[in-house]
């Protein structure tokens, strides 16, 4: 095969821009390369962005600090590689899921940006709907029986019938399911106003379930103590709370409409169950 002049100087070219590249040099936005891998500007800053608390002192200093911690992190990560880590089923499963988390979180952050503030009218409103949030505000000292979720959705089933907590531990006993006991203060404030009125309607005495994660949580009310919000304090608070539910409403509306799209196969008996229709 014969090569025009032209020709050849592509080709050396081609090998010039290569050889450059698989010895790159930390300049411009590279900071720093470590056995070939590139550390950026833009990672560095990031990574300074996100320290617990912001740095003082000799800004280079930190910076060369900071970088090493990266530089060292990505070593030990390409060691991990060398052990073949990154083709473990375990490491996949958990790169999917931190993936999936963090474009939830960024999204969530998009989102957030287009949610309004709520004027003084709509706060005022809110403060005067969700007393106990506020002004009615409650400390309540509770006793608890914590769980792990059980696996045999009848425990559950068989706890909707209890009325006191000797009849819940009965219950897990009879399950044979370990629990642990213990005192707590629920405020007031964190749970939903809804959730709240079904509470404290329930006869005296009678346990009522939190939801937690991962968790069963059952607790019955032995005391209160007041602890109101004044409506200077409140204002601030109510506001940073009705945009952050005005933004679960927003993604709630596009997960609904993700989901009316989506096509979704199950492994039988592990789609969900159906929803209640309520009965009038």
């Amino acid at each position: 095969m014969t090569f025009t002049f032209t020709a050849r100087l592509a080709l050396a070219s081609a090998v010039l821009i290569s050889l450059t590249a698989c010895s790159s040099e930390p300049t411009g936005q590279v900071v720093a390369v470590v056995n070939g891998e590139e550390i950026t500007q833009q990672e560095l800053n990031a990574e300074i962005s996100e320290l617990p608390a912001p740095p003082v002192g000799d800004k280079e200093a930190i910076r060369r600090q900071v970088l090493q911690q990266i530089v060292d992190r990505r070593l030990i990560s390409q060691v991990a590689k060398e052990d073949g880590l990154d083709k473990d089923p375990m490491y996949i499963t958990r790169q999917r899921r931190l993936n999936e988390e963090l474009l939830v979180q960024m999204y969530g952050t998009k989102i957030a940006d287009t949610v309004r503030v709520p004027d003084a009218a709509s706060i005022k409103k809110y403060l005067a709907d969700n007393p106990g949030k506020f002004s009615q505000r409650t400390a309540y000292l509770v006793d608890q029986i914590s769980f792990d979720l059980p696996n045999d959705p009848s425990v559950l089933k068989a706890l909707e019938a209890d009325k006191s907590m000797a009849d819940v531990e009965q219950t897990l006993k009879r399950f044979n399911v370990s629990y642990d006991t213990g005192k707590n203060t629920i405020d007031s404030m964190s749970i939903p106003t809804p959730a709240l009125n079904q509470i404290l309607a329930l006869p005296p005495g009678e346990p009522f379930v939190v939801p937690t994660q991962g968790k069963i949580v059952v607790s019955v009310i032995t005391g209160r103590q007041a602890v109101p919000t004044s409506e200077e304090d409140a204002t601030p608070v109510a506001a940073q709370t009705m945009r952050a539910e005005n933004l679960g409403k927003v993604l709630q509306t596009r997960l609904d409409e993700a989901r009316t799209k989506a096509t979704i196969t199950y492994q039988e008996g592990l789609a969900p169950a159906p929803k209640k229709t309520p009965t009038k």
